[in-house]
């Protein structure tokens, strides 16, 4: 009998009512501003300072991010916050590399993953499924599901709302028109959370958007991950892992126009009303300096410290590398993940210790702090037809049951009005 039969029946048998309670389901919350979004290399607070990145031998981050350190993820009164998915792997949680790979000094990173793009082997990870808060490089499910629905063509007038984001800013105005490549080069070389809004209104609203992107990111195979905004601001239930994020940027370097924009240095950007136009330079420090760069993507908020996307070209073989939650104490994050790159190319043994493939999904559908984690892999569609093949069994036996137990009650009343009567 599966999970979720079982607990029909259970529930319809003890209530004879409602099926049972179940935890609430991961509902995004619409996309809002966030006093504690950053842009992508200049912290408001005071940052986090390490002499050396976090332990996480004993997998502390496998059901959930680290505790926040604001008041970013606080829920109001009543509210419930998300559950977190399940977890789905496990294994090591520590450092694993190809033979020949020489780790570089001050990486402060408690994840990171190097992977080949194309092929999807993995050369050297550090809690690859550990949950972390994303930041801005969750925008890249944003930029692709705005590519593969909107044409880039297609012109925008931006709202209010748009204009009025808060956090890092393209400078989009009210009532200036760009096109959706405009917004998407805004969104991916400056982290504009303006453009990010505007794009997402044009996808159907907040809610569709966030409905979307979750619903992409669970096609292209991730299990760690939840979008709570689609700019990378925090808010409760954020969470994606390095491997999660790798699946995610291996399917946006496949995409022609965001691997183009990706790899972008400068491009002009519109002004609106009197506001001119500028020249939008693309933030990502590793492109911008290292002669085989190809683009990727920054990120920062105070709870999720620093997070990072980059690739490199070289002679043909594209690396890329996943930064979560590192400071800055071994350089700016492009530093990092430039040397960790390096380390890569130069390892005399290049057999991969795994490869960036999607997982197969739960058996469970949630799991709240506490329980214990599925690891069992089950296809989706032959978990719901077998509930359903179940239900259908068991549906007549509930009807049944029920029926029986008040026709029971029925005649039991009887026999006590009779007994009364006979009195």
């Amino acid at each position: 009998m599966t999970t979720i039969a079982a607990q029909l029946l259970l529930g319809s048998a003890l209530t004879l009512a409602a099926p049972a309670p179940v935890p609430p389901e991961l509902t995004p919350a619409p996309e809002t501003a966030s006093a504690f979004a950053q842009d992508a290399e200049t912290p408001k607070s005071e940052p986090a300072r390490r002499s050396e990145w976090p332990d996480t031998d004993s997998c502390p981050n496998a059901l959930t991010p680290p505790e926040p350190t604001t008041t970013s993820e606080m829920l109001a009164p009543g509210q419930v916050g998300p559950t977190p998915p399940p977890v789905v792997v496990e294994g090591n949680c520590g450092v694993a590399t190809v033979r020949g790979f020489v780790m570089p000094e001050k990486i402060m990173a408690a994840s990171f993953l190097v992977a080949d793009i194309d092929t999807g082997e993995i050369i050297a990870q550090k809690d690859p499924h550990g949950r972390y808060r994303p930041a801005s490089i969750i925008k890249a499910l944003l930029a692709l599901v705005a590519s593969r629905e909107l044409p880039l063509d297609r012109v925008i007038v931006a709202s209010h709302g748009s204009a009025a984001q808060q956090g890092s800013s393209v400078g989009i105005g009210e009532g200036g028109e760009y096109t959706v490549e405009q917004l998407l080069q805004g969104l991916l070389m400056g982290s504009g959370n303006d453009a990010a809004h505007a794009l997402a209104q044009e996808l159907g609203g907040d809610e569709a958007t966030l409905r979307k992107i979750n619903e992409l990111a669970a096609d292209l195979g991730t299990t760690d991950t939840y979008a709570a905004t689609y700019s990378g601001l925090d808010a409760p239930g954020m969470s994606s892992s390095a491997h999660d994020l790798g699946l995610i940027y291996r399917a946006a370097y496949r995409d022609p126009a965001l691997a183009r924009i990706m790899n972008t240095e400068t491009v002009p950007f519109p002004g609106y009303g009197d506001v001119p136009g500028y020249e939008l330079g693309n933030d990502n420090g590793l492109f911008m300096n290292d002669p085989d760069g190809i683009g990727g993507k920054t990120g920062y908020t105070d709870d999720a410290n620093h997070t990072f996307v980059g690739a490199m070209d070289r002679g043909g073989e594209r690396l890329m590398v996943i930064l979560l939650d590192t400071t800055l104490e071994g350089g700016r994050a492009w530093e990092q993940a430039q040397r960790l790159l390096h380390a890569a190319y130069d390892a005399d043994a290049r057999e991969p210790i795994g490869a960036l493939t999607p997982v197969a999904a739960p058996t469970t559908a949630t799991l709240t702090p506490g329980q214990t984690p599925s690891t069992t892999p089950a296809d989706p569609e032959t978990e719901r037809s077998q509930d359903a093949q179940m239900l259908s069994i068991l549906l007549p036996a509930i009807v049944a049951l029920v029926a029986l137990m008040s026709v029971v009650a029925s005649m039991a009343r009887r026999r006590d009005r009779a007994g009364r009567h006979r009195r």
